[in-house]
């Protein structure tokens, strides 16, 4: 199932008007979709799909006549069929299969027969009164043999889809989504979607949520009456200052490598350049990168160039004792006072193509000519010669830029054999080619996890705000002066619970409308992601308090299945604010390459969210 989410198209456009009634949409079908008429004290959270999808689609009427241990003969034989036609139903979806399998008595039938006449007649019946019917292939049984998924349903799933292409009908290929996603997650994690430890047909509350979402991602993409009334995505609050237009700038994925860590810097103008680095990673490894790519927008986004390697500058390098080192998690950014477009990462070091644990690292920058349109060969910043800067870098960090044209710098750090990485600020000086380092903060420390690292700091209202990751919480500070800060504490909603951002980034979103959080979180339907690092939200933050406003969150950019990797944040001009993040083609294992055809349609997308703020 491949669709494209376009933020825009997913929520109910203000032009559809709610005062007719609203449509009616009858399910018909067995126990996977049917809804909970009494509880079962074996499986208490047993819930079918059909009870989920009002969520994806609020502003429609669904009336759901599925029963558990219907097959498409027994339903009518029921009386069930019946009811579902004097619903007046504006639409009508049938998902049948597992029950007429063989070996069911009196509800079997023949997928070559009377399975084919029986989806064939109910579709004439439904058009018949005026409705609009829909074919849903059965939900795959979660059923692994030496670690491997197998179906039992192909013949009535062919058949199903078989009738739909007869009778020019629209058919969800249900199982086919549902028998990758199992595939993809392996049967350790599919069985959280259980009511039991011994059921792999039904499913349990967060189960049915997910199958739902597969239904209503079928309907978006087989359905196109039916996109005004669905909701994939929750809208945003309607009092925040800003509007989201979610854009996707670059696709396509190849099961190898994927594009990560896209970074956009704007270069001021009546109408801004906007240049963007991204790098490709290689699947079969961790973290292993190469170049660093181009791409560039002239005109706001309306066009991109294709990407462009910048592999002399900003690619690999080999050293004297045949290891490779190249520079990653790079952030370009506008330097007003030099007029020059400044990138900071670090390095990385490789043997074999994998990744060198605990090797010297350093923070690596390049210049970008406007003119030439070419970047400078990255160096190393110079750093003093002190043991606890062995391991020192700038990578994936949010820095800011002193009206005299000073850099403050978050860096995170520790020496050679150290466990725990630290961070401080630096202050920096920049000619337009050269970064000098000239002083440091205190350290900031955190004995747990990895410690602290990937620092991302901001200045809002003339008071610096210094986020941080760590592996099991996310961190926060203040400063007045920029390089001094006080005791970090955990982020935390204004409510007083925990944020639920771990072991990923958080960056900041200021304008004079207000402090903003981006980052990734726990606790949105999102256990089937990497860490939970999608979908990527934002939401304002107390600057007195350091508190998260839940009521405002919202989401920046959906989740297909797949976790978004580590982002960044853009200041284009004072209209707009641009979020930039692709699609990270890598899972947990078993299966760790995420596979071109895969149950959300994802393929390695580069988005941009853009922020266009009200004024």
């Amino acid at each position: 199932m491949r669709f494209l989410i376009v933020l825009l198209s997913l929520l109910i456009p203000a032009s559809l008007s709610w005062a007719e009634a609203p449509l009616r949409i009858v399910l018909a079908g067995d126990s996977t979709v049917a809804a909970r008429t009494k509880t079962d004290k074996e499986r208490p959270d047993l819930t079918g799909w059909g009870e989920l999808l009002p969520v994806f689609m609020p502003r429609t009427t669904i009336i759901n006549h599925a029963r558990g241990g219907a097959s498409s003969k027994s339903f009518r034989s029921l009386g069930l069929w019946d009811r579902v036609l004097a619903e007046k139903p504006d639409y009508v979806l049938i998902q049948f299969g597992h029950n007429d399998q063989p070996g069911k008595g009196e509800r079997t039938t023949d997928p070559k027969g009377d399975y084919r006449d029986n989806l064939k007649r109910f579709i004439e019946e439904v058009r018949g009164v005026g409705g609009k019917p829909v074919l849903i292939t059965s939900v795959a049984r979660r059923t692994f043999e030496d670690g491997k998924l197998v179906s039992t349903l192909g013949p009535y799933v062919e058949a199903m889809k078989a009738v739909a292409a007869e009778m020019k009908v629209p058919v969800i290929d249900l199982h086919h989504t549902s028998f990758l996603f199992c595939s993809q997650m392996g049967e350790k994690f599919c069985l959280r979607y259980a009511p039991s430890a011994t059921d792999r047909t039904h499913f349990n509350t967060e189960g049915a949520r997910i199958t739902a979402r597969f239904v209503a991602e079928g309907l978006q993409q087989e359905v196109p009456a039916l996109r005004p009334y669905l909701q994939l995505v929750p809208p945003p609050p309607e009092e925040l200052p800003f509007d989201v237009n979610l854009e996707t700038i670059h696709r396509g994925y190849d099961g190898e490598t994927c594009w990560v860590h896209p970074r956009a810097g704007a270069i001021p103008g009546p109408t801004p350049s906007v240049v963007l680095t991204m790098q490709k990673l290689l699947l079969t490894g961790s973290d292993v990168f190469f170049a660093l790519n181009e791409m560039r927008t002239d005109d706001l986004g309306k066009t991109w160039s294709e990407p462009k390697p910048h592999e002399e500058t900003l690619g690999r390098r080999t050293k004297p004792d045949g290891t490779i080192i190249a520079a990653c998690d790079f952030t370009p950014k506008w330097h007003a006072k030099s007029g020059k477009l400044l990138g900071t990462g670090h390095t990385v070091q490789y043997e074999n193509n994998k990744v060198m644990h605990n090797p010297q690292r350093s923070t690596a920058y390049a210049v970008y000519d406007e003119k030439e349109r070419t970047w400078s060969s990255w160096s190393t910043l110079d750093m003093p010669k002190a043991a606890k800067f062995f391991n020192s870098g700038a990578g994936c960090v949010q820095r800011f830029d002193l009206e005299n044209g000073d850099i403050l710098l978050p860096i995170y750090f520790k020496g050679d054999g150290d466990k725990y990485y630290n961070v401080t600020v630096l202050r920096c000086a920049f000619d337009g080619k050269t970064l000098k380092y000239i002083e440091q903060g205190n350290d900031l420390k955190l004995e747990s996890g990895r410690g602290v690292y990937e620092p991302s700091l901001t200045r809002y209202q003339g008071r610096f705000y210094l986020t941080l990751r760590n592996d099991t919480a996310a961190y926060v500070t203040t400063s007045e002066d920029g390089l001094h800060y006080g005791p970090i504490q955990p982020w935390q909603f204004d409510d007083g619970s925990d944020l639920g951002n771990y072991n990923t980034q958080q960056h900041w979103v200021s304008h004079n409308q207000g402090l903003y959080l981006a980052y990734n979180r726990k606790g949105l339907n999102n256990d089937h992601i990497v860490r939970h690092r999608a979908p990527l939200v934002m939401a304002q933050v107390n600057p007195e308090t350091l508190k998260v406003i839940r009521s405002t969150e919202c989401i920046l950019v959906p989740e297909r299945g797949v976790r978004l990797g580590n982002f960044a944040v853009t200041e284009v001009n004072e209209n707009e604010t641009w979020v930039t993040v692709a699609e990270w083609m890598q899972n947990t294992p078993p299966n760790i390459i995420v596979p071109p055809d895969n149950a959300f349609g994802a393929d390695n997308s580069v988005y941009v969210a853009r922020i266009r703020w009200k004024k």
